[in-house]
């Protein structure tokens, strides 16, 4: 019966609101560290703006994990590592292992959570969306929206405010240094050959899936799996009934907003609104209903492959410490 148990519990907390939401001034300050270098760098340089993102969003939340420092260094590493894939399909391909064992290697510190982070829009350098004609542009600009996040994120007291991350056991990091090598190659081979030019949905979702405490990836994936499909609906929807790019980009930035609010009470309600949010923005540039399916079929691929590998990993670990993984089911 525990199993039952178990998966009600996941249902419930899937759809169950509580806690207290993100003051304003901290939605303020993410939407200012976050959101304002890739809006400006939009409006001045186009799609090369889009740089700036893949910069401010890790920055922020790896200086909310970590401190200014270690962010910094955290996003100039997988910064670099993006611009040695940009465009090169079989570099990204090498890349991944190194990144996976150095993420491993970081949980060995108790710093996997910011490094994975950032990975997360690592994988918009593996696809063609970015311009790279112009690699300098891209490379000034990614430097600049980074140093502006942090700084504003320690400007406005964020910096080292998230609970401390638990330190991996040597053994246990391997295991997830092996599988997420292995998931996140795969991630990207398959969204290099099947997503085309979206096709940094398939590990940008892997990777979110991967997210430490790893205890909790069961009821994270389909938390992840319902909003993506409610937010996909909503503003499938949205654009159905009231064609157009920009008033749809109007609903993403009103949903932006309430999604950093809503993170604290629900993430589900967070997956939902961000989903609306980026779905709305990329519009801009690209058929939503294209957009629609990549989403919801690259959700849906990284939650099978993710839950492939985390049973061989857990199987590992089970036969070969069996302590270790005693210890994730804690988490």
């Amino acid at each position: 019966m525990q199993p039952i148990a178990s998966i009600k519990t996941v249902l419930k907390d899937t759809f169950t609101v509580s806690g207290n939401p993100m003051p304003w001034k901290n939605v303020a300050a993410t939407l200012a560290a976050v959101g304002a270098p890739p809006l400006v760098c939009l409006l001045l340089l186009g799609r090369t703006g889009v740089v700036a993102l893949i910069a401010s969003l890790p920055a922020h939340l790896a200086s909310k994990d970590a401190g200014t420092a270690i962010a910094g260094l955290i996003v100039l590493a997988t910064g670099l590592a993006g611009f040695v894939s940009l465009g090169q399909p079989d570099m990204a391909l090498l890349v991944t292992p190194c990144l996976a064992a150095a993420t491993a290697i970081a949980g060995g510190f108790g710093r996997a959570r910011p490094v994975v982070r950032a990975l997360i829009p690592w994988a918009i350098f593996t696809s063609p969306l970015l311009p790279m004609h112009e690699p300098e542009t891209l490379f000034v600009v990614y430097i600049g929206a980074m140093i502006w996040s942090l700084f504003v994120t320690r400007l406005c007291g964020l910096a080292e405010t998230l609970p401390p991350e638990e330190a991996e056991s040597t053994d246990y990091a391997a295991v997830f240094g092996v599988i997420f090598a292995i998931g996140l190659t795969v991630s990207v081979y398959i969204g290099q050959h099947h997503f085309g030019r979206h096709g940094f949905w398939m590990p940008l979702s892997f990777v979110a899936l991967c997210l430490p405490p790893h205890g909790a990836l069961f009821s994270r994936t389909v938390q992840r799996v319902v909003g993506t499909v409610i937010g996909t609906l909503v503003i499938f929807a949205a654009g159905s009934l009231a064609p157009g790019s920009w008033w749809l980009a109007g609903l993403g930035v009103v949903s932006l907003p309430l999604a950093f609010r809503l993170i604290p009470m629900s993430y589900t309600a967070f997956i939902t609104l961000l989903t609306v949010a980026i779905l709305a923005f990329l519009n801009l540039v690209s058929s939503l209903d294209t957009l629609a399916f990549q989403r919801v079929a690259a959700m849906a691929a990284a939650a099978a492959l993710t839950g492939a590998l985390a049973a061989v990993g857990g199987l590992v670990l089970y036969l070969w410490k069996p302590e270790a993984f005693r210890a994730l089911q804690g988490n």
